[in-house]
């Protein structure tokens, strides 16, 4: 079965929040490598190795990441991300701790945990949780009730 645009943007973005949750408040430079599995792969049309689309995608969600209001970084195309470190927002929403669950730990902990276990579809519904309370913070301020 494939894996849809918004299931890919979940684990992606539970990966970048659980790195730059454990790394705050440093900066950290994101690899597409760390994050996807194959960033790249051989062109022979080219001659090198070229970014592959899941290396592309890892861009475009930090960059939708970035512009959201979550953290701030410095993009460079398809490689890595420079300079990532979680905004008040961002922080502010990972270190809720989600009413989903039975649980003491906060969002950015449960994600750190399971980025090293490997857990998907745990990692996917905490970013849910964490994205639609960042959606909650916001509203107020630009008028959305």
């Amino acid at each position: 079965m494939a894996v849809s645009n918004i299931e890919k943007f979940d684990e992606i973005t539970g990966k970048i929040f659980a790195e730059l949750y454990q790394s705050f408040p440093l900066p950290k430079m994101l690899m597409a490598g760390a994050i996807v599995e194959n960033a790249m792969q051989y062109d022979e049309r080219y001659g090198t190795e070229v970014p592959t689309e899941d290396a592309e995608f890892f861009i475009a969600t930090a960059d939708w990441l970035m512009q959201a209001g979550y953290l701030t970084c410095k993009p460079y195309p398809y490689l890595r991300v420079d300079d990532a470190i979680l905004t008040a927002k961002g922080l502010e929403v990972l270190k809720a701790i989600p009413k989903s669950i039975a649980s003491t730990t906060s969002i950015g902990e449960q994600l750190a945990t399971t980025a090293k276990e490997g857990g998907k579809e745990v990692a996917r519904g905490l970013v849910s949780e964490a994205l639609g309370l960042g959606a909650r913070i916001i509203s107020p301020l630009i008028g959305l009730t």
